[in-house]
């Protein structure tokens, strides 16, 4: 995640994501932030140099390193069986909770590359985050050694790179943002201008109806929940068994290319247009990725939503679209959008 004050509340969030993860690799209990302390700095070189086995693997005990290493290649969608079976052997994740298809390639000091491998809700971040070339620390688990070289599967990650200061006043937190619902330090999404008043609204990815709000003015509920109008949530579950939902709220007309309203349970593709710009032109889009770690901690919700089935999309907090990249998370890998 890139440094700076702009960034902080997004890092965050996104280290929260992590929290129950790391929780079941380490087998420690879940903190109230990212426990940066526990992982002990370590040269990639010299990791690298330690002795491998002819034959086989040997396993480790998931010690916590910190790595300072160069992005190579965000490289993707990977083979991880064997590491699925070295946590099992070693009681890590028994029950494959944790979402893990991807790697990315670094380099050490010296130049010497090694792939490894990174949880899916981290990888969903880090291609958009971190540029090929750039530094970057790692925050990974040694899992196992092979001939190949250590088996690392990483946590978290900073980048060293400076955030980019924007020139003039920024704006206020207690301003409000453009659709009109939310401050801007409680919007839980990005605001998009469509061009004029009945532009087609297209969902981002194949997906499922789960949610219908029609009423233009639907109450606030909780914060970052209602009171922006009309609203749809889709559910789309990717091959890697990853699950988002996305919300398209502060609608106009709800319908779909026929004319016709989508009902709940409908099934879009990717492209189709599920509703349309109201008056203003602004519409709210929401990006809400099922992740261990990422539910709401408000005794609130619970009170008011739980075990009710249309609203389990806001069990989960929403993150920047801006910074998180859905193929990535649902370990599609690179195409075209």
């Amino acid at each position: 995640m890139t440094s700076g004050r702009g960034s902080a509340h997004l890092f965050a969030r996104r280290a929260a994501f992590v929290l129950l993860a790391f929780a079941i690799l380490t087998g420690h209990g879940v903190e109230a932030a990212f426990n940066y302390a526990r992982y002990q700095e370590t040269s990639l070189d010299d990791l690298l140099a330690l002795p491998r086995p002819a034959n086989g693997v040997d396993i480790k005990a998931g010690a916590p390193l910190k790595l300072d290493v160069i992005l190579v290649n965000a490289d993707g969608p990977c083979a991880t069986g064997f590491l699925r079976r070295a946590m099992t052997m070693t009681g890590f994740d028994p029950t494959g909770a944790i979402g893990i298809s991807n790697c990315i390639t670094v380099r050490s000091a010296k130049g010497k590359q090694l792939k490894v491998f990174v949880q899916d809700i981290v990888y969903g971040f880090l291609p958009r985050e971190v540029p090929v070339g750039g530094k970057l620390t790692l925050y990974a688990v040694h899992l196992y050694t092979s001939a190949d070289g250590p088996g690392l599967l990483v946590n978290e990650f900073q980048t060293a790179q400076p955030s980019a200061q924007p020139s003039g006043k920024p704006p206020s937190e207690t301003a409000m943002a453009s659709c009109g619902c939310w401050a801007l330090r409680d919007h839980p999404g990005i605001d998009v201008d469509a061009g004029k008043e009945g532009a087609p609204i297209a969902v981002i990815e194949e997906g499922v109806v789960v949610k219908l709000e029609p009423a233009d003015q639907a109450p606030a509920d909780l914060p970052v929940i209602g009171g922006c109008g009309r609203y749809v949530v889709l559910k789309h579950t990717y091959p890697n068994g990853a699950v988002l939902f996305t919300r398209y709220v502060h609608l106009g007309r709800l319908a779909d290319a026929t004319g016709q309203p989508p009902a709940v349970g409908a099934r879009f593709k990717r492209g189709e247009k599920i509703a349309e710009a109201g008056p203003d032109r602004i519409v709210h889009f929401e990006l809400r990725p099922v992740a261990l770690g990422n539910t709401t901690a408000d005794a609130a919700w619970v009170k008011q939503y739980d075990g009710i089935a249309d609203m389990e999309w806001s069990r989960y907090e929403p993150v920047d679209p801006k910074k998180f990249d859905p193929d990535a998370f649902g370990g599609l890998g690179k195409r075209g959008k």
